[in-house]
């Protein structure tokens, strides 16, 4: 009987340890993503977008139409719709807010500069990271 609960006991601090380490190991993948899509924001769309996103960068008054303001995506539109906003960033659809395709198609640099496995994480922490700053 001691055996049986000792057995038990030792089962579950184990399968506790897995699961404080998974946890653990999820945070630090979540922060690295989300340190790399600041940074690609920060290098690629704040000239036009603003460092916050919210339309003011140093090249916007020189654009034929108004920069949209990223940070309300999510409150215009009722929703955050990732898929969508992926396809803006990687050129897959066209940005009418820009006139003829002003805006840069950032999914086409990144394979162009690095290969297609690293454009398509580039888009997606891009975009989750647009997610990250959206108005509550």
């Amino acid at each position: 009987m001691w055996r049986r609960l000792i057995t038990i006991t030792a089962l579950i601090a184990g399968l506790l340890m897995l699961a404080q380490s998974v946890s653990f190991q999820t945070a630090l993948a979540r922060q690295g993503k989300e340190g790399r899509g600041q940074k690609l924001y920060l290098q690629y769309c704040a000239s036009c977008h603003g460092t916050d996103g919210r339309g003011g960068g140093a090249v916007a008054p020189s654009l034929k139409a108004a920069v949209p303001d990223l940070t309300t995506i999510q409150q215009r539109e009722g929703r955050f719709d990732a898929v969508r906003i992926q396809q803006y960033i990687a050129g897959e659809i066209g940005v009418t807010a820009h006139g003829q395709k002003d805006m840069p198609v950032w999914g086409y640099v990144f394979r162009f500069k690095q290969g297609q496995s690293t454009s398509t994480l580039n888009v997606y922490a891009l975009m989750d990271y647009i997610r990250s700053i959206q108005q509550k």
